[in-house]
């Protein structure tokens, strides 16, 4: 039998799986918080920082990631103050430099964010990655099914997603569409070695 945990939400108490993350936890309980660089049979990564949420610790409230955060009993989370707000919609105006998205719904829900806290709702402008907000899904995937085709490059203002050529030099990728269909924003597009221009070595 499964072995739950309570936990107090926003004042609520709810009984979760011991085994899951506050993420997971707080949807199975129609709970939605934002997160864009989370896929529930993939290791959490924490790189969108949409899902933040604070947990008391003693004496204070603490902001964390709620995909990185484990489940413990008696732990109490708050998903929905001012603080949160605000990281939320600074959070979303620097995801907003990659636009445009062909993902328009997810756009959508990064302009709200920032809207929603911003008296003119004015987004920062500016990208180095345009239609991509380097969120690692498509890294995390390619390697979890045993490919292992694409890696991070770069650092600061000019990390991006590269291609690892196979052997030839000849990217052997695009066929399984992993990458594809799991990408929020929806740049992946139609395979990985369009999407992504840069190489890891020279050609």
């Amino acid at each position: 039998m499964e072995e739950l945990v309570e936990i107090v939400v926003d004042g609520r108490s709810l009984a979760v799986s011991k085994s899951t993350i506050v993420l997971q936890a707080l949807r199975d309980h129609g709970i939605d918080i934002p997160a864009l660089c989370y896929y529930p049979s993939l290791e959490a990564y924490g790189s969108c920082g949409l899902c933040m949420v604070e947990i008391w610790s003693t004496v204070i409230w603490k902001p964390r990631h709620a995909c990185l955060l484990e489940v413990e009993d008696g732990l109490q989370i708050k998903t929905a103050t001012p603080r949160l707000q605000r990281l939320r919609a600074w959070i979303a105006q620097i995801l907003l430099h990659g636009r445009p998205f062909h993902n328009s719904e997810i756009e959508g829900l990064l302009l709200k964010l920032v809207q929603d806290e911003t008296a003119d709702g004015q987004v920062l402008s500016g990208s180095t990655t345009e239609g991509c907000i380097l969120c690692g899904l498509c890294i995390r995937m390619c390697r979890k099914i045993g490919k292992d085709r694409l890696t991070y490059l770069g650092r600061g203002k000019n990390l991006r997603i590269g291609l690892v050529p196979g052997a030839g030099n000849k990217a052997s990728c695009g066929n399984c569409c992993a990458c594809r269909n799991i990408c929020p924003m929806g740049f992946i597009s139609p395979d990985a070695e369009h999407a992504f221009k840069a190489r890891l070595y020279k050609e």
